[in-house]
């Protein structure tokens, strides 16, 4: 399986919806109000991403993206205005393969490079993806009922 990874352009936007369905696939009434909010109009500067696809098909088949929110209209996994939270999925069928924890180290570096401190991620405590981000040294900032708020410091 050869993988092609690319940033993440303004039109890439249905192809975001789609993995943020994936990503929210745990959550229930937070889902549908937050769609739109991590949508909406992506790609302004400081939002920054990677989309991995199958090489020979030209199928995205993984995403991985960061958003800063404000304290007026703040995300699920909001810590201050200045820590973007992250958002990630993989199509189900290439889970379990190495290609989140690749997204997401890559999201990190560049996320360091641009200079920021900290990186949030919500996860539902029912995901078996938590676990990927305990490994990769993301720590629990606080509990909102079923969702885990974690905390990255770069």
């Amino acid at each position: 399986m050869e993988l092609v990874f690319r940033t993440i352009k303004p039109a890439d936007a249905p192809v975001l919806k789609e993995f943020l369905e994936l990503a929210m696939e745990f959550y229930g009434n937070e889902r549908e109000q937050m769609m739109d909010h991590y949508l909406a109009d992506w790609g302004k500067r400081v939002d920054i991403g990677f989309i991995v696809l199958l090489k020979k098909e030209k199928k995205p088949i993984g995403a991985v993206w960061f958003r800063q929110f404000t304290q007026d209209r703040p995300g699920l996994a909001f810590l201050d205005e200045k820590t973007p939270e992250l958002i990630a999925a993989v199509s189900p069928e290439y889970r379990n393969q190495g290609i989140g924890r690749y997204l997401i180290t890559r999201l990190v570096n560049q996320a360091r490079m641009e200079g920021f401190q900290a990186l949030s991620v919500a996860v539902h405590k029912d995901n078996p993806v938590l676990g990927l981000y305990e490994r990769l040294s993301f720590q629990v900032e606080r509990e909102d009922g079923s969702l885990k708020v974690l905390r990255l410091t770069l």
